[in-house]
């Protein structure tokens, strides 16, 4: 499989085989490319790209990926991405004006208007919703241009379905990726007509709806060799949106499978079953995963805006600076020394405010609990003990063991951290791009073809990290405490704007 991810700040190819690997070319070469393509900010709170810069490449891509392949025709093209930008084209598929991202929040506005104008729908959508949202872009888009509907042929929301309508297969989307916009009833599973009416959006712009984890939405042609250069015939599939795509990479899509990414952000994936959507909820993210109806799963994320670069500044500020070798070598020693177990601080790892367990922009970063006998390392003990208990609210009874990626999961004390704080088993997963392996397995599953691709975090060989049983209770009754204390900080003066 051919699979192609159009991320935030580039495009990742790779050929993939039956099982999961990346094919090799001559000398040993993986089949695996990226090109990148720069974000514009021509106003505070602005983030835009060119629809042109993701064709390009995609093409730059996966050109790569085929020469260092060598002679050989790809059973399917998947194609996954970022989700929720808000692409309006015109009756040649062309865009008008730049994609607006998900990360663009100058909507803020119009999204409180579209608050009061529908005010279910937050409800109706299952998540909170905000100045990122498609309707409220699209709401702004149209005040400062009023003509913009009368010469729009049609919307997608991401560079995907971008990239499908490019190569004349129409205009799709996933439930997944329309679940990100702020566009899809939860419980009924179709448009949210009150929200595209209370924005200004007619409803014959949107795309089609995929409900299948992966679709079959035609075969390459002319265009595909015009725009990416692929021979005709190739099966291509749209995968569901990144945040699907990676959760199926890595761990699958069944109810209770759970990943945490420990990156300079972090986040706490799982699959979980389908709730009403007014159901009571917390601060994460609840995302609907494709399927016939209103019972196919949710995807919930608990987003933390810093995990890696919290534990970064510990390193600077409480550390002198130690690199993350020197770091954990202290922490090993500090193990050794006082045993596993809580650091006996609470900390809030939110230096750039916060998304979950509360969403607070302005919320700050905290340590409470020291004494005279404290340490600089204790302090850093507690920094990532903080990050792991953030990660913990967003977890269920049903989750029985976590994968964990990203350059964090390289710290053996920050996983048994993980693990005791968590109170589960935790899993390491084999590098790779988990989207581009979602991607394929989609495919794969859509075509009926013979697979044998495995999640990353079901393969062979992925080490285990096991709670210790005394550390994880005394972590667990600290866990209330954790939480109570976002409310605190952000009630200090100074602690929070919000």
């Amino acid at each position: 499989m051919l699979a192609l991810d159009l991320g935030t700040s580039g495009a990742k190819a790779a050929l993939l085989d039956l099982r999961g690997a990346v094919v090799r070319g001559g000398g040993g070469r993986p089949a695996r490319a990226s090109a990148g393509y720069p974000t514009a900010v021509p106003a505070p709170g602005a983030a835009e790209q060119d629809p042109r810069d993701w064709l390009r490449a995609a093409r730059e891509s996966l050109q790569e990926v085929l020469a260092v392949a060598g002679p050989v025709r790809p059973a399917a093209l998947a194609v996954t991405g970022q989700m929720q930008d808000l692409v309006v084209l015109d009756a040649q598929g062309e865009a008008i004006g730049p994609a607006l991202l998900y990360s663009d929040t100058r909507s803020a506005a119009q999204a409180e208007r579209l608050r009061s104008l529908h005010p279910r729908w937050e409800q109706r959508t299952g998540t909170r919703q905000d100045a990122t949202a498609i309707p409220a872009q699209w709401m702004r888009r149209l005040e400062e241009d009023p003509g913009l509907a009368r010469r729009a042929a049609g919307i997608v929301l991401g560079p995907a379905g971008h990239l499908v309508q490019a190569l004349g297969l129409g205009r799709h989307v996933d439930d997944t990726t329309a679940s990100a916009a702020g566009l899809l009833d939860l419980d009924r599973r179709d448009w949210d007509a009150q929200a595209c009416a209370a924005a200004g959006l007619p409803m014959s712009l949107l795309p089609r709806r995929s409900t299948r984890v992966g679709e079959l939405v035609g075969r390459t042609g002319a265009r595909a060799a015009a725009v990416l250069g692929l021979p005709a015939g190739i099966p291509v599939v749209t995968a569901p949106g990144d945040a699907a795509a990676t959760t199926l990479g890595t761990v699958g899509l069944d109810p209770g499978s759970a990943y945490a990414y420990l990156g300079s952000s972090g986040w706490l994936a799982r699959v979980a079953p389908a709730e009403p959507a007014d159901a009571p909820g917390d601060a994460a993210h609840r995302l609907a995963l494709p399927g016939p109806d209103a019972a196919a799963p949710e995807l919930r994320i608990a987003a933390l805006l810093a995990a890696g670069s919290a534990a970064a500044w510990g390193r600077e500020a409480l550390l002198d600076g130690a690199g993350p070798a020197r770091a954990d070598a202290l922490l090993e020693r500090r193990a050794q020394e006082r045993g596993r177990g809580p650091s006996g601080l609470l900390a809030l790892p939110s230096i750039h405010g916060e998304r979950f367990p509360v969403r607070d922009q302005a919320l700050r970063a905290a340590i409470v609990g020291a004494d005279a006998t404290t340490r600089g390392i204790d302090l850093y003990a507690a920094v990532l003990e903080g990050v792991a208990h953030a990660l913990a609210h967003g977890l269920d009874a049903g989750t029985q063991e976590l994968v964990v990626v990203g350059g964090g999961a390289r710290s053996a004390p920050w996983r048994r951290i993980l693990a005791d704080v968590t109170g589960r088993t935790v899993r390491t997963a084999e590098d790779g791009e988990a989207a581009l392996v979602g991607a394929a397995i989609a495919a794969a599953d859509a075509l009926d073809l013979p697979h044998r691709i495995l999640p990353l975090g079901a393969r062979p060989g992925a080490g285990a990290t096991a709670p210790q049983e005394d550390a994880a209770a005394a972590h667990a009754a600290r866990r209330s405490a954790h939480r109570a204390l976002y409310d605190l900080v952000a009630a200090l003066p100074g602690g929070s704007e919000g």
